[in-house]
């Protein structure tokens, strides 16, 4: 979903919100609906603008809810000791990325269900709002609360089927995962239910379809999405357990060629870029490892300076999540290689560096696995 089609609109409790350009589609069709529909409708007699301005308002409260279900997701994750990378909102709701999934069944748990919680709570208030100041509420209020009130209870619903990768199948695969103890099969048990729910939305559609409800083809359009998740999330999971399995000591590349901090940039484009195996190497100055250098950074220095900057000028001396002992599991350091993360991983062992593991090893470790 993230992307170059996603731009990052708001920072909440240090996680960017972002909106991708598919979400724009949802906005623009809720607010005509709105608009068209629901509250002439609702509301007869009142001028196209009033319309308009109730319909905007109120696919922003729409848009509010969804970041605040992700962001209950995110928060409880974090809490728990997840890093979460982004909150974005597509076309079928939001997602919260995060660099790692839950490590036990009691935090996928409580992350799963902090979603549909807060959606049912934002329902909850809506509710007890109308019912509480009932006819003293202008209706210009009280009917797009009514609106927003059932939105949430069916956002909050539609979440909790038990398919993954919905926050239902979150929830099922939680109470498989601490039943049997093994999270690859409590995965494949839920990713099946999944496909079987989204199966099952595209075989309504097709029926309501056939019945001349033609608007349904959304319904299809979430079961195939719905289905081809679930198969992914399975496909990961089985790559999560293989590569938990592998030690970084047998895929590290050692011994490691390092960069002295005083050396120019113009050495280390002509010496590295060109003859090189990775695109990082580690900084060393007297004897220390101080830095990690990217090489794609050197793009980014006029040329004219490659002879007057240093590769210590240039490296990245934050190396706290690029380090890790040898018996580490390839898994453990995926969030390391990640695009915004270090990109590389120092395997020090005993104070000494053993070695340095990067994307390229991960995926010939998995093209040999395939037999690629």
């Amino acid at each position: 979903m993230p992307g170059t089609s996603s731009r990052t609109i708001a920072t909440l409790f240090g996680i960017p919100i972002e909106v991708n350009a598919s979400w724009l589609l949802v906005f623009f069709l809720v607010s005509v609906g709105l608009a068209t529909s629901y509250f002439p409708q609702a509301l007869p007699g009142l001028p196209a603008t009033a319309y308009a301005a109730l319909a905007f308002g109120t696919a922003l409260a729409f848009f509010a809810s969804i970041v605040l279900h992700e962001l209950a997701h995110s928060l409880v994750a974090r809490a728990g000791g997840l890093r979460i990378k982004r909150v974005t909102l597509f076309v079928f709701g939001g997602v919260s990325q995060m660099e790692e999934e839950p490590r036990s069944p009691l935090r996928e748990l409580a992350m799963a269900i902090a979603g549909p919680a807060t959606s049912f709570l934002l329902g909850l208030l809506g509710l007890v709002a109308v019912a509480s100041l009932g006819e003293r509420m202008p209706e210009l209020a009280r009917v797009p609360l009514e609106y927003l009130t059932f939105i949430n209870f069916s956002v909050a619903a539609f979440n909790l089927l038990p398919g993954f990768p919905l926050d239902g199948g979150r929830v099922l695969r939680a109470l498989l995962w601490a039943l049997t103890k093994d999270v690859l099969r409590a995965t494949r048990w839920a990713t099946r239910t999944g496909q079987a729910i989204g199966y099952g939305l595209v075989a309504v559609a097709v029926y309501l379809v056939l019945q001349g409800q033609l608007d349904a083809i959304w319904l299809a359009i979430m079961g195939w999405f719905i289905t081809t998740l679930a198969a992914n999330a399975y496909a990961q999971q089985v790559i999560r357990a293989q590569l938990a399995a592998v030690p970084l000591e047998s895929i590290m590349s050692s011994p490691v060629v390092t960069v002295p901090a005083e050396t120019p940039i113009s050495e280390v484009a002509e010496a590295y870029v060109l003859g090189g195996r990775h695109s990082r190497y580690p900084v060393v100055e007297d004897g220390r490892v101080v830095g990690l250098l990217d090489l794609h950074a050197v793009r980014s220095v006029p040329r004219q300076a490659w002879s007057s900057k240093t590769v210590g000028e240039l490296a990245v001396h934050d190396l706290s999540r690029a380090v890790a002992a040898p018996s580490a599991s390839v898994e453990s350091i995926l969030p390391s290689l990640e695009p915004d993360g270090p990109g590389a991983v120092l395997v020090v062992e005993d104070g000494r560096l053993a070695g340095i593991v990067t994307r390229g090893d991960v995926i010939r470790l998995l093209r040999q696995s395939r037999g690629v």
